[in-house]
């Protein structure tokens, strides 16, 4: 069997020898093997096999829409016939589409009508990536494509069967002073695992971007008596973005400079009530707005505010305010028609200076902590919930849950602070029946009675050291039956 090239000699070849053996990178179509010699030096096989999707992408949409006419069906009448490439050959065998069943050749006969009586293209998908089911998945899917969607789509699928055809192409890198060989552009030459510095082969798994931390404070003044919203927002967009990753080409994508901008834009008319709903118009939006878009989320920490006292008027100041210590949180997340949402407290310093205790816990050969029955309980409650109903009073759903903790966490004596976080959930499910389940996380804020004795004073369970770290944490749901 012939070598492959080696990494090191890719730009010594003459360019019609470079053309020659990179001819089939791209399907029928030797003209950019031509184009992308010219461009060398390449450093490595991953910049070559860019250079070829980029090539790709270069040409008008007659010569883009002319390469994806090039490709075979899948599964089609030249397969059938044995007229496919040595390439494409391979890639349709690994994804097993050379021993289909009758009914599975049935139903590739009609994707393939569908794509050419829809698109006037066949569908062209890096089989290599995929097998049947996930083939038939990704035809439905893109079935739904404009036709200037689906050319998009069939142009990123052929720089990653691009990719592949070239990293095959490759050999990974060799000592230095090893000889050449040219392989001959005709032999069949196999797939194999990169090392060294040559690229492994990927994909691009779960991915999304957006922008994070945009402080928006919005003023009420509807009347003279002034309200606000304090709100730390995050958006981020998730979809078709393989080719920004991939090949560097941001067609179609939302700056997120402008994802900044649309939210404190959307925010003069949406954002009237609770973040959560200000979070699905969000959604709606840059689903819509994005061409390339399919889904978004959006977080939220807001700031609540206390209305500073007025002397001789009730119900406080009507436009000065002081901050409070708990924080609102949420996160929508959807499609721009469904959507899960969660909210959430932060930020909730709460503490008890008796009514706990620590005892009956095991021990060993490490234990060193005293039980006890009487002690400060101190924590941070970080919670968060989720919804039985689409669209309820999120406000006052988080105000019902902010009070229920308030009321209930000095309401009995605490074995255990998990034995308080399962009296907490259920009088919050109790209270709340909008609510599916609620999860808490409460770190052990431990008050160490202090050692006075050195100095020749008594401490009777005054004076403590609020021990910083390590502390312990207590983490659950507590959920419906």
């Amino acid at each position: 069997m012939t070598a492959r090239l080696r990494l090191e000699d890719l730009n010594d070849l003459s360019e019609g020898t470079f053309t020659a053996y990179f001819a089939g990178v791209l399907e029928h179509s030797p003209q950019y093997a031509a184009q992308v010699a010219a461009g060398r030096p390449y450093r490595d096989a991953g910049a070559l096999a860019q250079a070829f999707a980029q090539a790709a992408l270069s040409g008008s949409e007659a010569e883009q829409v002319a390469l994806i006419r090039a490709h075979p069906d899948l599964a089609g009448k030249a397969a059938l016939a044995g007229d496919l490439t040595p390439e494409s050959a391979r890639e349709q065998a690994s994804a097993g589409l050379d021993r289909l069943s009758p009914a599975e050749y049935e139903e590739f006969h009609r994707l393939n009508a569908a794509y050419h009586d829809r698109f006037g293209l066949p569908f062209v998908v890096c089989v290599r990536e995929h097998d049947k089911a996930s083939i038939f998945a990704a035809a439905r899917e893109r079935l739904s494509h404009t036709p200037e969607q689906e050319r998009r789509a069939a142009l990123h699928e052929i720089g990653r069967i691009a990719r592949l055809r070239v990293l095959d192409l490759i050999e990974p890198s060799s000592p230095p002073g090893a000889t050449m060989t040219v392989p001959d552009p005709s032999a069949h030459v196999p797939a194999s695992s990169a090392s060294g510095a040559a690229p492994v082969r990927v994909r691009l798994g779960d991915n999304n971007y957006g922008k994070a931390d945009v402080r928006l404070f919005k003023v009420f003044r509807d009347s003279p008596r002034h309200e606000i919203k304090d709100v730390w927002v995050r958006v981020g967009m998730r979809g078709d973005f393989g080719a920004a990753h991939e090949v560097g080409d941001n067609t179609d994508l939302v700056a997120t400079d402008t994802v900044r901008n649309t939210i404190y834009a959307l925010a003069r008319d949406h954002l009237t009530g609770s973040v959560e709903e200000f979070g699905k118009a969000l959604v709606r939006h840059f689903v819509q707005a994005g061409p390339r878009v399919d889904g978004a989320y959006a977080t939220f920490t807001q700031h609540l505010w206390d209305r500073l006292p007025a002397p001789g008027q009730d119900g406080g100041h009507d436009h000065a305010f002081a901050r409070q210590m708990p924080k609102h949180t949420a996160r929508v997340e959807g499609d721009g028609q469904n959507f899960t949402v969660e909210s959430g407290i932060d930020e909730l310093f709460i503490l008890k200076t008796t009514q706990s205790g620590w005892a009956g816990f095991h021990r060993d050969a490490f234990t060193t902590l005293p039980e006890t029955t009487d002690r400060i309980l101190a924590t941070t409650v970080t919670a968060r919930w989720t919804y039985r109903e689409d669209a309820p009073d999120y406000d006052a759903v988080w105000a019902r849950v902010y009070g229920t903790l308030l009321e209930v966490f000095p309401d009995h004596y605490s074995h255990s602070m998990q034995h308080t976080l399962y009296r907490l959930g259920e009088a919050v499910l109790t209270r709340c029946p909008e609510i599916e389940r609620i999860h808490f996380s409460f770190p052990n804020r431990h008050h160490i009675p202090y050692d006075l004795g050195r100095f020749g004073l008594e401490n009777p369970g005054v004076i403590f050291h609020a021990d910083a770290e390590p502390y312990g944490v207590i983490e659950g749901w507590v959920e419906r039956e």
